[in-house]
């Protein structure tokens, strides 16, 4: 590696471990007095990093936050609060209380991402499934979730090329999808079974932040284990944290950028 090529390196580093001192956010000012990097150096690395949605940009403060798809990567390395470290926590004690694996999505048009996730005691396969990673927003619970939260004419201008093309036909179209969205509002919950996969059942609540829901937080396991009759019970405890993720987030300001902001 060159020395200049290595020298960037550093500089990348260097800010990204300043940004995570500040879990309130920072400013480009500070964010070059902290760390000792020219000013407009600073601009250009933290630019390319906020594209990458390593970073998140506030456009009203103009203060940079750590995203939740860098903390899904490097986990509580770069997170100065704990932020991250709190979030698995809040999903190690509901899969403590479940005896499932858990999870936390974003909505990310077309589809949800996984970016953290607690493995339960038992899996349905041999190995935990990588994060972060996509999935299809009607063949899992937090699709149905978080979708539930939005207008039908948002959800035809995000989604309704990828319903129409990879949804399968037993769903009835995109309107009778929004339509059961209805019942999902109404008990605060969602639950997909033999959807994403023949065996499997995941329950999902929404975690809201600064008055959006564009986050939530699930459960998942095999449908033999995770019944219908278990649905009102686990679904008690993934609300629960789905409570709690609230108020991490809120507190702490961390953010994974979307377009989505349902209000």
């Amino acid at each position: 590696m060159a020395a200049s090529e290595a020298g960037l390196v550093r500089r990348t580093i260097w800010l990204l471990r300043t940004v995570a001192a500040h879990p309130e956010g920072v400013g480009l000012s500070r964010i070059a007095r902290e760390s000792g990097i020219p000013k407009a150096t600073c601009y250009r690395v933290l630019t390319v990093l906020e594209r990458e949605s390593w970073l998140n940009l506030d456009p009203a403060t103009r203060r940079y936050h750590v995203s939740l798809g860098l903390l899904s990567i490097v986990g509580g390395l770069l997170d100065g609060s704990g932020a991250y470290g709190h979030m698995q926590d809040v999903l190690r004690n509901l899969t403590k209380e479940t005896k499932e694996t858990a999870g936390f999505d974003v909505l990310l048009a077309p589809k949800v991402m996984v970016v953290a996730q607690v493995s339960g005691p038992s899996l349905i396969g041999q190995t935990l499934k990588p994060v972060p990673r996509t999935q299809p927003v009607w063949a899992t619970s937090t699709g149905k979730v978080l979708l539930s939260t939005l207008d039908p004419d948002t959800i035809h201008a995000e989604f309704g090329e990828e319903f129409e093309t990879n949804a399968p036909e037993q769903l009835g179209g995109l309107d009778a999808f929004i339509d059961s969205m209805a019942e999902v509002r109404a008990r605060g919950y969602a639950v997909a079974y033999d959807e994403l996969e023949v065996g499997a059942a995941s329950v999902a609540a929404p975690v809201r932040v600064s008055q959006a829901t564009t986050y939530a937080v699930w459960i998942g396991g095999p449908t033999y284990r995770l019944t219908r009759l278990r649905i009102d019970e686990v679904a008690e405890s993934v609300m629960k944290a789905a409570r709690q993720l609230s108020d991490l987030l809120s507190v702490t300001g961390i953010e994974l950028p979307t377009a989505l902001t349902e209000r």
